[in-house]
């Protein structure tokens, strides 16, 4: 039987069970006992329980997880006890090699590094990429790769970015950036909006762009709270020389939240000697911040000026179908399909915070999970209570009236208008028809409201429309429809 080594045999051979196993299933047990010590049971049970081990090799563990969704949650949450676990168990060359099932038929294996020491940033780095993917850069290339932590989270990319109208000057930015780094007008790029809104993603996707086309391995993203820290560091520690140094030798330098440099005249000057290192060297600075520059208060002029020599680009919050879109690539990501009205109420009420809409989705699969629930438009206003509060809106007019054009894909002028085509006909007389169903509203108000019509005019809509629902089953699913529609704009 092959030997499982760690760096303490002895204190690993009370880990290891005893019963006749296969050796994956031993090892994953005995990371499983050090794990289980650590978090409480429900999430144990949970997350760890579906997974299996399928295979190990030398110091290569392969375990098998049930979806995308699943890796994300285990590699977000809780990769560190995963990571100790396995270095106790297999040694410091331990690797975890992931098998996520696709569609419940077939694996696709990702490679998960364990870390190992950066000596300039004294942090850990963990690179997680496809095990099937080919060699697409020189051995050389990867060498220098594995020795230089970029801070990039790997998710963060151009494909899995959603562009809408309230992004797009600042994804276009990005993307010419990504081509020619420090070659171009965009120099410094300024990316500034609220929180949650897309920044870090965007920046991240520049740097993961110029890594996976080799334009460049020394790609560095950093908060300003951690170069700040690291600053304060390397004075105490005498290496100032060595934080500069380090700095001056990036290609492309991305810093997030730059208003947290406010009040901070040491590390400011620090700043403004690598802005201009780089910049006079044609190398590429991107920074964001969550309002416009000249909106930072306590931050110098001549940095605000050099801040100022490139591009700003301002992301707003997203619109309706913006919104749609990101919940539904992170629905493709997770290998999810949820019911419309779930994906139309989750729009609806989400409107500021993209990062909210995602954390929607990741709320309502670990509920599912827990639960063992059909994720339904009931399931998803329970489970979603404490992310969306909201008051009950009473019903209006106004509210019908969108959920109608929002069916038929017409205006709300369309509607009010005079126009006879029968697609914008059939919306003002279903329209017409709701209201008085749903709502208290007089003959007369629901007239004046759709057009300035008279109250012989909504009972002719009402009527038609009783009529078509009672004789034509298309008709009543499309009321269902808009009523459905009307249900999550009343929320």
């Amino acid at each position: 039987m092959m030997e499982v080594t760690s760096k303490t045999n002895q204190e690993n051979s009370k880990a290891l069970p005893r019963k006749s196993s296969s050796m994956e299933q031993q090892v994953w047990e005995a990371c499983l006992n050090t794990i289980r010590e650590k978090i409480n049971p429900l999430a144990f049970k949970t997350w760890f329980s579906p997974i299996k081990p399928i295979g190990f090799s030398g110091s290569e563990l392969t375990i098998e997880v049930p979806s995308q969704f699943f890796y994300e949650w285990i590699e977000e949450n809780y990769s560190s006890f995963l990571k100790q676990a396995l270095k106790e168990v297999i040694g410091p060359e331990a690797r975890l090699m992931y098998s996520i099932v696709m569609d419940k038929s077939q694996g696709r294996p990702v490679t998960i590094e364990l870390p190992h020491q950066n000596a300039m940033n004294a942090d850990f780095i963990s690179e997680s990429r496809a095990s099937d993917a080919s060699v697409k850069n020189s051995q050389e290339f990867q060498r220098n790769l594995a020795r230089f932590e970029t801070h990039l989270n790997i998710k963060y990319t151009f494909e899995t970015l959603i562009r809408g109208d309230c992004n797009s000057l600042a994804v276009a930015a990005a993307k010419a950036v990504a081509q020619s780094p420090g070659q171009n007008a965009f120099n410094p790029l300024v990316i500034y909006g609220g929180v949650g809104l897309g920044k870090t993603h965007i920046m991240q996707a520049v740097g993961n762009s110029v890594r996976e086309n080799k334009l460049s391995e020394r790609v560095l993203y950093v908060s300003s709270e951690k170069f700040a820290i690291d600053f304060v560091n390397a004075i105490q520690n005498g290496k100032i020389q060595e934080f500069s140094s380090f700095y001056r030798s990036i290609d492309v330098l991305i810093i997030d939240d730059i208003q947290f440099f406010s009040g901070k005249e040491k590390t400011q000057e620090e700043i403004f000697h690598i802005f201009n290192t780089l910049h006079q060297s044609n190398k590429q600075i991107i920074l964001s911040a969550d309002r416009p520059i000249k909106d930072i208060k306590g931050i110098e002029d001549r940095l605000i000026s050099r801040f100022n020599w490139g591009l700003s680009a301002d992301i707003q919050p997203p619109d309706y179908e913006t919104r749609k879109a990101i919940i539904l690539s992170k629905l493709h990501q997770s290998g999810v399909n949820l019911d419309e009205a779930v994906i139309e109420f989750i729009a609806t009420n989400i409107t500021e915070n993209v990062r909210e809409l995602e954390g929607c989705i990741v709320k309502l699969l670990a509920a599912q999970s827990l639960d063992n629930k059909e994720i339904d438009l009931h399931f998803t206003k329970s489970t979603l209570k404490d992310i969306i509060r909201h008051t009950a809106k009473q019903l209006t007019l106004d509210i019908i009236e969108k959920a109608v054009c929002s069916y038929f894909s017409i205006t709300p002028n369309d509607l009010k208008g005079k126009s006879k085509k029968k697609e914008i006909a059939i919306g003002r007389q279903i329209a017409m028809y709701l209201s008085k169903l749903l709502t208290d509203s007089s003959l007369k108000t629901i007239g004046l409201h759709f057009g300035g019509r008279d109250h012989s005019t909504v009972i002719h809509a009402v009527n038609t429309v009783k009529k078509k629902i009672d004789t034509i089953g298309e008709e009543r699913k499309k009321i269902e429809e808009i009523k459905k529609r009307i249900e999550i704009l009343s929320m």
